[in-house]
């Protein structure tokens, strides 16, 4: 797991350096706002992989899943849904978030939602049954296939528009685990722990959340487009860059590890909120220690990353990179509302964290720091509910000393 989250997160890193030196600033961009409404929708749908986690793991532990409904069936049902909705809805904006390249983009996002649901219920399945062999390799090959596809759309000289579409082509690699891995078939085969209804309903509160989820974390390029005039979004190359890779760090393995996370939070719920003190501890450090770093070192390291092409100050790379830290705290603490159940209550978080940074995107200020305050404000807000949330569990031991 470990080694599958370096490797996450360094191809990430990878990736957004060849755009970043390939594009010029207003293609990247472009970019950025495509690439925050892909792994937008892949976002919403993790909460498929959150729930079937979670479902899988209760299954497994309390041996409920004889009648109950196949996850990797359920997922791809939900992505062919939100597909539909991706469809339907382009009208209101596709024309802004995609541009002139619509029509080869938006038949892409809908095709990489029903590809990428596969994927996420394959994966839940995968750490509800504690195969972390799986969970690892289909979360690193996913990555190491988007980067070897994106690397070699650069090489040929492809524009704007190849690196778009080689971004989404790796959403269909778990199929290739299904005809090659029986671990992969197993898991396909996992069941959830209560009936059709209750677990897509489930699902769907899960969704919601990881909705807001995806705006906050890889859709924030998006949100910026709605609210910044034309003008500001063409010159913002540099700060879309600046968040991205202040974050990979920090969320990627995060985001690799959780179903890790879900399932190590299933089995301690009886400690409520005390299970979340270290490891949340353990983020803030990673913030204040990585926000000196970048801002000692992070516009030596820009300039040589991408020569002359990107100007950002040191104080706003220091701020993201502690926003970073607050957004893997946010999205720990969300975690373990929905291990104890509190599917209501992980809703709320992120869904009023994600109101609270759109509200501080529409501030009288300029673009850098209302970013700066929006990143931070949010995640602080959705986590003081998400703690609220487990503390009114109404269990005994949560509300008892560790």
């Amino acid at each position: 797991m470990g080694a599958a989250s370096i490797v996450s997160a360094a191809a990430g890193f990878i990736i957004l350096v060849i755009a970043g030196n390939h594009l010029r600033p207003e293609e990247y961009a472009q970019f950025s706002v495509f690439w925050g409404a892909l792994f937008g929708i892949f976002g919403v749908l993790s909460g498929i992989q959150s729930e079937t986690t979670r479902a899988v793991r209760s299954a497994e532990t309390l041996g409920r899943a004889q009648q109950h409904p196949l996850v990797l069936a359920n997922g791809v049902l939900v992505g062919g849904v939100l597909a539909v909705l991706v469809l339907a809805s382009s009208w209101l904006w596709a024309p802004s978030v995609l541009g002139s390249n619509t029509p080869w983009l938006l038949p892409t996002l809908a095709a990489a939602a029903i590809a990428y649901s596969g994927h996420s219920a394959l994966a839940g399945a995968s750490a509800g049954t504690q195969d972390w062999n799986l969970y690892s390799k289909l979360m690193s090959a996913e990555a190491v296939f988007r980067l070897a596809t994106v690397g070699s759309a650069a090489l040929l000289g492809v524009g704007l528009l190849g690196l778009e579409l080689a971004c989404a082509l790796a959403a269909v690699l778990w199929l290739v685990f299904l005809l090659v891995s029986p671990a992969a078939r197993h898991a396909a085969a996992a069941r959830a722990d209560v009936p059709r209804r209750a677990y897509m309903q489930q699902t769907g509160h899960a969704m919601l959340s990881s909705s807001a989820t995806a705006a906050l974390i890889v859709g924030f390029p998006v949100i910026l487009s709605f609210t910044s005039s034309a003008q500001e979004l063409a010159a913002a190359g540099g700060l879309l860059l600046a968040i991205q890779l202040t974050r990979a760090p920090i969320m990627v393995p995060l985001q690799a590890f959780q179903g890790v996370a879900i399932a190590a939070f299933v089995n301690q719920r009886d400690r409520g909120v005390h299970a979340l003190l270290k490891p949340a501890a353990l983020f803030l450090g990673v913030g204040v220690a990585g926000g000196i770093a970048a801002g000692l070192l992070g516009p030596w390291l820009m300039e040589l990353l991408f020569p002359g092409k990107y100007d950002v100050p040191a104080w706003l790379l220091a701020a993201l990179t502690f926003d970073a830290a607050l957004m893997a705290i946010l999205t720990l603490t969300g975690t373990a509302a929905l291990a104890v159940g509190m599917h209501r209550g992980y809703s709320a978080g992120w869904v009023s964290g994600t109101v609270v940074s759109v509200l501080c995107l529409l501030l009288p200020l300029p673009l850098p720091l209302r970013t700066a305050v929006a990143l931070a404000a949010g995640p602080l807000v959705g986590a003081a509910i998400h703690v609220t949330s487990i503390v009114r569990t109404g269990n005994p031991a949560a509300a008892s000393p560790a």
